[in-house]
């Protein structure tokens, strides 16, 4: 085997630090054991950190031509054995990342040190993974709740743009909020290296902000501020805070991101403000939180007709609402792209309004090229962004690429580990790559995380359908039924496993439910569609599905994907319409 030079300098990534020289792996300046074979392929890992290093380019180095060796094996043993001793995981990958088929990847920015025999603290080396936990409002009046959380949204919005910096996502952190923790117990159990933590509060027309950056490997202090100002600054603090903690990270900033950071978003403090309760209200993620946060963002941009994020923050509540299926879609999704272009044209730098983007032209255009351009934009601009990953997941799985999907979801939940959501979405896509035990397990540690959340009674239901475990899929049905206000989907669910299993009066019962409902407002055809599959239908099923087609119902892109849908894949109605939305079966 071809070992790398063993003459460069120390690198440290985390609490690890790297001397070729020495041939020495240690945590905290405590020595590790690691083979010759797998510290060679650290080394080569480290000096290319963040980019693809190939199979092939592995080989030639570490085991050269003439050198007897299944090579196949050799590579996964010393892959599985840096992880090992790093604590590293293949599945939420935080150092080593397997692209399938092409190689792997080091997903963290190293740090070269002296080599002068000490062991530099571990704040001189660059921090590689943040969590920014809700800023506490300390004003003692809840109605200015939305201020502290929207410095907080806003910060983490400005960091996840650094590169080779992993940012959890809001979600995650905002599961910590009211909760007495200490922030270095925090950051041990979301695994990053830094934890930012902060307070607000106003007094007498001014803004009080204190804000400190901790190592959570020794809990030193990295950086702490306090700031004084006007309220009509706040604005401004973001970027100045947003600026400070990028240099305290050791980030390295492109002249252009460190404009972006410190650019106000706008020059209207009022318009601000009411930017500032639209994203409080949106976050809500009901439909009467999204239609508040409409209202706000609507009110931002008449004050201000040039604030970028409010235009920007419009689309993407659009988009969410779109997905409560309470409107007709094309009505929706096109107030979603409207509000997107207007972003765009004002900030071509917006990841948010490139994602909704996405989503438009997949879901309204089946533009399929130009959505995944718009998502891997969204992902450029925004590597932390995990809703990005997560709805680029849906899109990969809804063409059949479940490879890729499985690596983009498994990104999103290494941002977002306690989203109910992401964890859920890991089963569906699962599902839809019809690896029904992998699905089933997903469902099933969704459901560990919280009990009582219907999508993933729904998801479980499902996969038990497919498992040819009829009786439970109705059972765990029924409770998704109840538990999500009889969303149609849960409905569509039910009624499919009901007829499935020999309940077919129960099942038409449903049906009728769902089109006396359709009476009185949008209720997506798709969800019909299905129930009439189910109950044998399937010229009904088609029709519907045709309906569908007109309404743009975003169901609709995983028709062709579907294991539902079987028994009409062979129809040429079928058949047809996949072709139109530009799919494949």
């Amino acid at each position: 085997m071809a070992v790398p030079p063993a003459d460069g300098p120390v690198v440290r990534f985390g609490v690890f630090e790297v001397d070729p020289r020495a041939g020495e792996l240690r945590k905290r300046g405590v020595k590790l054991r690691l083979q010759e074979q797998p510290f060679a392929l650290l080394l080569a890992l480290l000096e290319r950190p963040g980019e693809l290093v190939t199979r092939e380019e592995l080989r030639q180095r570490l085991w050269p031509s003439g050198t007897f060796v299944d090579f196949d094996h050799s590579l996964a043993t010393a892959i599985s054995k840096i992880r090992c001793v790093l604590g590293d995981s293949a599945a939420s990958p935080r150092f080593v990342e397997t692209l399938a088929g092409r190689g792997y990847r080091f997903l963290v920015a190293p740090q070269r040190a002296p080599r002068n025999g000490a062991t530099a603290a571990p704040h001189e080396a660059a921090i590689d993974s943040l969590a920014v936990l809700p800023f506490e409002n300390a004003s003692g009046n809840a109605a200015w709740e939305y201020l502290s959380d929207g410095l907080t949204d806003s910060i983490i919005i400005s960091l996840s743009q650094l590169p080779l910096l992993r940012v959890m996502a809001r979600t995650t952190v905002f599961r910590y909020k009211r909760r007495a923790l200490d922030p270095l117990q925090v950051g041990r159990e979301l695994q990053v290296r830094a934890v930012l933590a902060g307070r607000v509060s106003q007094r007498t027309g001014r803004l009080l902000i204190g804000a400190e950056l901790v190592d959570v490997a020794n809990g030193w202090q990295l950086w702490g501020a306090q700031y004084d100002r006007v309220l009509a600054d706040l604005s401004a603090v973001e970027g100045e805070v947003a600026t400070e903690i990028s240099r305290a990270l050791r980030v390295k900033l492109t002249p252009a991101l460190r404009v972006r950071l410190a650019r106000h978003s706008t020059g209207d403090p009022a318009a601000h403000w009411r930017y500032l309760k639209g994203r409080y209200e949106a976050n809500k993620l009901s439909a009467a939180g999204l239609e508040a946060g409409i209202a706000y963002f609507k009110d931002a941009i008449r004050l201000d007709p040039r604030h970028a994020r409010a235009h920007a923050a419009l689309a993407a509540a659009y988009n969410l609402l779109g997905f409560f299926g309470q409107l007709p879609p094309a009505q929706v999704f096109q107030r979603a792209r409207v509000a997107a272009l207007a972003a765009l044209a004002l900030d071509d730098g917006l990841a948010e309004a490139h994602a909704v983007m996405a989503s438009v032209l997949k879901v309204c255009d089946w533009n399929w090229a130009d959505a995944e351009r718009e998502y891997r934009r969204a992902l450029e601009l925004n590597p932390s962004y995990a809703s990005a990953h997560h709805w680029y997941a849906d899109f990969l799985s809804a063409l059949g690429r479940s490879t890729e999907a499985q690596r983009e979801i498994q990104l999103a939940q290494q941002l977002d580990p306690l989203s109910r959501l992401i964890s859920v979405e890991l089963a569906w896509n699962a599902y839809i790559a019809r690896d029904y035990p992998r699905s089933t397990e997903y469902a099933l540690r969704a459901l560990e995380m919280e009990s009582r959340f219907a999508a993933a009674h729904l998801m479980l239901g499902l996969v038990y359908e497919q498992s040819g475990r009829l009786e439970d899929a109705v059972a765990t049905l029924r409770i998704a039924y109840e538990r999500s206000g009889r969303n149609p989907a849960a409905v569509a669910a039910l009624g499919h496993a009901l007829a499935g299993a020999g309940h077919r009066t129960e099942a038409g019962a449903l049906r009728d439910e769902l089109n006396k409902r359709a009476a009185d407002g949008y209720i997506s055809p798709y969800c019909v569609a299905l129930l009439h599959a189910g109950l044998g239908d399937g010229p009904a099923a088609l029709a519907c599905l045709e309906q569908a087609f007109e309404a743009h119902d975003f169901w609709l892109v995983w028709m062709a994907r579907e294991p539902r849908f079987d028994g009409l894949r062979e129809e040429p109605r079928f058949r047809d319409l996949v072709a139109r939305i530009g799919l494949a079966l």
